[in-house]
């Protein structure tokens, strides 16, 4: 279960992390990723891509504290729950690989990209890891009591 908590608060750490930078220096951000040479293009898109990075930040701080929050919570959670919690968050790194390694070989050709793209994938792997340390069924002692019922 230690294992799955550290992954938890790590990956909240970064998504806080880089919430606060996409948000805070959003144009800076972009340009790690080549998205256009900021410098060669009009007021008008450089305040839009500053706007769209600004928010994708304030995503990432806000699922960064969402999943900070449910470091401890989720120890209290039954097994087909923490299954659940563990594959959406399976999911969501899978595609944000995915995207990443398609974007950097298409696009990006950057180191930012490559780091992106290793982050996403180290988290796919370690979720995938934690999922498959889970154990199958409930606890004896930590099922539920059902009541008894009279057959008449």
């Amino acid at each position: 279960m230690k294992y799955i908590l550290w992954i938890i608060k790590i990956h909240a750490g970064l998504l806080i992390a880089s919430g606060i930078a996409f948000s805070l220096y959003g144009p800076l951000m972009m340009a790690f990723y080549a998205v256009p040479e900021l410098l060669q293009i009009n007021s008008d898109l450089y305040w839009q891509i500053a706007a769209f990075t600004r928010m994708f930040g304030a995503a990432l701080f806000g699922f960064g504290l969402l999943l900070w929050s449910l470091r401890e919570t989720f120890r209290e959670l039954s097994p087909p729950s923490q299954r659940g919690v563990l594959a959406a968050l399976i999911l969501a790194n899978l595609m944000g690989a995915f995207i990443s390694i398609t974007q950097q070989s298409a696009i990006w050709w950057t180191a930012a990209g490559w780091i992106t793209s290793a982050v996403f994938s180290v988290l796919t792997i370690a979720y995938i890891v934690a999922i498959l340390r889970l154990p199958s069924k409930i606890p004896k002692e930590n099922q539920p009591v059902e009541a008894e019922s009279d057959n008449i």
